[in-house]
């Protein structure tokens, strides 16, 4: 009988596939976007998108955060935390993203005191 002297470099192949997809081959979801205006933009896990799409895929074993900036408006940051479902996936919550940027100083309160500097009679 023949000994096949491939087998452990096979073998040893094998295995590093296994790794890598293990590591690379992560499930994946896909993010909406669609509701974002345009000339925001996107930054994913520290990442600068170079265009706006209207969905992003993600890995969903770890938690990611998206970061939405506009000139003149306030930014927003939002995180996806990976939450296992009742069959046992895993989806990043929340599962859809829907920004909308507020031009800076809308929606803060403003409070003016001031004195009239008139004296009562």
């Amino acid at each position: 009988m023949r000994s096949n002297s491939n087998l452990p470099r096979l073998a040893r192949a094998a295995l590093l596939v296994g790794l890598l997809c293990a590591w690379g081959c992560a499930t994946t979801q896909e993010v909406p976007l669609g509701c974002v205006a345009e000339q925001v933009q996107i930054y994913v896990d520290g990442r600068l998108l170079e265009e706006q799409p209207e969905t992003i895929d993600l890995s969903v074993d770890v938690p990611h955060k998206l970061y939405f900036k506009r000139e003149g408006h306030e930014p927003q940051l939002v995180v996806l935390e990976p939450r296992e479902g009742t069959d046992g996936s895993t989806r990043l919550e929340p599962a859809d993203v829907c920004v909308e940027l507020v031009p800076v100083g809308l929606g803060r309160e403003l409070t003016i005191e001031a004195e009239d500097g008139l004296d009562a009679p």
